[in-house]
């Protein structure tokens, strides 16, 4: 079994609102366990207690009940020098310029002048900032400041990634690169712990997600779930009526789903090339055509945290 980055039992978090400090708990006996190697997104909607959860295993929070570890360590100054943090919106001081800004973090990170020197050129290169080392953070667009924070996340080359929203405020290419990035990183061993409203991030670059609700765990399971099953394959069609299930009936063929005229088809491969000859042969507009999936993300969130 890999070792456990991140080990998380019993977990609460309560705040007290208002004259009468009502406690509203934030987190409420939240358990989670992120593996080595792993990349694991944490979703939920706002309000969920995602950040609350993120600031306690930083240690900017002091639970008020459970457990909460470290590489094996409560959070502090040995296990934390050994992360890296991007929060979800990420300020510095507007008059440093980029390089100088790296390094200060790397100066706070412990690293030596000549460690710093090496590494702020390659990274900044690496998050397309190169042109922009002596420009004042303050001219910066907000997309070029959220790479700047993943930089500063990434400076010391930590163990353990712990990134708010990465992809927040960044335009398609900035989330392109955003994500390649933590595929690289899981490519060198490294642990990811994300949160993301961005679904379909999550589908490309993690292996597991964990869902958040009220402060409690809602779902949890590998993406591995979320792969194509077997050999069989869907067609979207659009026009569909129960006259064209008789009119096909001597294809192999079965219907997923069907609503306001449209239907999904699932077919064995071998069955694939027959049903779609036959399908645009008929009045009816063939839409998708895809292997299987499991359980979609989305309608899986959408059951379990949706109606939040």
């Amino acid at each position: 079994m890999s070792e456990a980055i991140i080990d998380i039992h019993g977990l609460t978090k309560i705040y007290r609102t208002g004259v009468r400090r009502t406690p509203v708990h934030a987190v409420k006996n939240l358990a989670l366990t992120v593996p080595r190697g792993a990349v694991v997104a944490f979703v939920g909607p706002n309000g969920a207690g995602k950040t609350t959860t993120i600031h306690t295993i930083l240690g900017f929070l002091t639970p008020d009940a459970g457990r909460v570890r470290l590489f094996g360590l409560p959070p502090g100054p040995a296990a934390l020098r050994r992360v890296g943090y991007q929060p979800e919106i990420f300020h510095t001081y507007p008059f440093y310029k980029a390089r100088e800004a790296l390094r200060y973090y790397g100066r706070l990170s412990g690293m030596d002048r000549q460690a710093i020197d090496a590494a702020v050129p390659p990274l900044l290169a690496r998050m397309g900032l190169e042109s922009a080392a002596n420009r004042t953070v303050s001219t910066f667009s907000k997309g070029m400041t959220q790479r700047l924070g993943l930089a500063q996340a990434l400076l010391h080359d930590p163990e353990l990634l712990i990134l708010d929203e990465p992809t927040s405020g960044l335009d398609p290419e900035g989330r392109r690169l955003v994500l390649d990035i933590i595929g690289e990183e899981r490519a060198r061993g490294r642990t990811v712990f994300l949160s993301s409203h961005i679904l379909s991030d999550v589908e490309r670059t993690c292996d597991e997600v964990v869902m958040v609700n009220h402060g409690e765990v809602a779902f949890s399971r590998g993406m591995a779930a979320f792969q194509p099953e077997g050999d069989d394959w869907e067609i979207e069609v659009a026009g569909w009526t129960a006259a064209h299930r008789e009119m096909l009936g001597d294809v192999a063929f079965t219907v997923a789903s069907e609503r306001h005229h449209s239907a999904l088809l699932v077919c064995a491969a071998a069955q694939k090339q027959v049903l779609l000859r036959r399908l645009t042969s008929l009045p009816l507009d063939v839409g998708t055509v895809q292997r299987r999936r499991g359980a979609s993300l989305e309608d899986l969130y959408l059951e379990h945290v949706g109606k939040a």
